[in-house]
């Protein structure tokens, strides 16, 4: 049985992927391919500034082969299709806090914080182990 009121920081993955904004839409692809994510934390100045998902890329692309433009990933920058100011969780908040951001804002994802600290990233994935392991 699941204990809704476990802190999210008992079950999120700390080991995180970051990248820049001004990085290239090439590198992110790159790593979703290789490591099998399916969200970047987007980083600058050491603070968490957006997120980018495998879909925001996919339907970037989706959208431009649509229409009729020469899709380029290594032009495009991850600022230009990132979701800034992405929701957050402290690291001491509890599951079931994480499991509600998650219904009532249709997420997957949610960066995870100590303070104004990154440490961490809790999916909907995460959940889902937690509660059937």
């Amino acid at each position: 049985m699941i204990n809704a009121e476990s802190p999210i920081k008992e079950i999120m993955t700390r080991e995180v992927y970051t990248v820049s904004p001004e990085d290239r839409l090439i590198k992110a692809n790159l790593i979703f391919e290789e490591r099998g994510f399916h969200h970047l934390l987007v980083i600058e100045n050491h603070e968490l500034v957006g997120i980018l998902s495998k879909t925001d890329l996919l339907n970037y692309l989706w959208k431009a082969v649509g229409n009729e433009h020469e899709v380029k990933s290594s032009d495009v920058r991850i600022r230009e299709i990132m979701t800034p100011n992405p929701i957050t969780i402290d690291s001491d908040d509890t599951i079931g806090l994480a499991a509600d951001i998650f219904l009532s804002n249709k997420l997957h994802s949610l960066p995870v914080l100590d303070g104004d600290e990154l440490v961490g990233v809790v999916t909907s994935y995460d959940l889902l182990k937690f509660s059937f392991s």
